[in-house]
C-alpha cells in the first residue's frame, strides 16, 4: 500500500513539474500560430516553370576575344547561333596601330633629303623619308614598332649617338580590338563558347570585366 502511494506521488510531482517548464504552446511561444504555413498561398510550378526559375538564377557574362575587327561579324554571327536568347554585345578597343621614331618635318624635302644623308654618314640604320604625298613627306622616319617601350629604347639610342630632334609618336590609324560578350547566358553556355573561341586564334573565353 505505501508503495502505490509512494508512486502516486511521484507521478505527480512528475506531472506538475512538466506543466511547469513547458507550459502551453501558446505560452511556450505566442506568436507560433501566426507563423504557420498558410496552404492557400503556397503556390505549386509546373516543370516547365522550374526549369525557367533555374535557368535565370544561373545566368552569367562571357566574353570573347581578342576577336580581329575584320572578323567580328562571323563571330557575332556564330555565337548568335548558340546564344539561346542571350544578347551579344561587342566591346571595342582602339589602339594606335604603332609608335613611330622620326625627325620632325623639316620645310622642304629637299632639307629632309640632306638630314636623311646626315644620319646615314652617322651609320645610323633604318632612316627612310615617307611617300612626297603624304603630310609626313618632309619628316625623317627612324623606325615603327609595336610598342611605345620599343620606339622609346630606339630613341634613347639614337640620342646617345647625337640625334637630339628625334621624337616618338603614334603612328597614325588605329586597331581595334574587338571583344564579344555573351550577357545573360547560361552558366554551362560556356564549353559551347570555348569551341567557337577556336575558331578564332589568340581568342579566349572569359567572365565579363567588372
Amino acid at each position: 500500500m505505501r508503495a502505490f502511494f509512494f508512486l502516486l506521488a511521484l507521478a505527480n510531482v512528475a506531472f506538475f513539474a512538466y506543466a511547469y517548464f513547458t507550459g502551453t504552446p501558446g505560452e511556450r511561444d505566442p506568436g507560433a500560430a501566426g507563423r504557420q504555413i498558410d496552404p492557400q498561398k503556397i503556390r505549386l510550378l509546373t516543370p516547365e516553370q522550374a526549369a525557367s526559375a533555374a535557368r535565370t538564377a544561373s545566368r552569367a557574362c562571357f566574353e570573347l576575344g581578342v576577336i580581329p575587327a575584320a572578323d567580328a561579324a562571323r563571330a557575332t554571327a556564330a555565337l548568335a547561333a548558340i546564344a539561346d536568347g542571350a544578347r551579344i554585345v561587342e566591346r571595342r578597343l582602339d589602339e594606335p596601330a604603332g609608335w613611330w621614331v622620326y625627325v620632325p618635318p623639316l620645310g622642304s624635302r629637299q632639307a629632309a633629303n640632306q638630314r636623311l644623308a646626315e644620319l646615314r654618314k652617322q651609320g645610323i640604320d633604318d632612316v627612310s623619308l615617307l611617300p612626297e604625298d603624304s603630310r609626313f613627306a618632309d619628316a625623317v622616319s627612324l623606325g615603327v614598332f609595336s610598342s611605345e617601350e620599343a620606339a622609346g629604347k630606339r630613341l634613347e639610342a639614337l640620342r646617345k649617338r647625337g640625334v637630339r630632334q628625334a621624337v616618338v609618336a603614334p603612328r597614325e590609324g588605329a586597331a581595334a580590338r574587338v571583344y564579344l560578350q555573351v550577357r545573360d547566358a547560361r552558366a554551362d553556355l560556356r564549353p559551347r563558347l570555348a569551341e567557337v573561341a577556336g575558331d578564332f586564334p589568340g581568342s579566349e573565353v572569359r567572365e565579363c570585366p567588372r
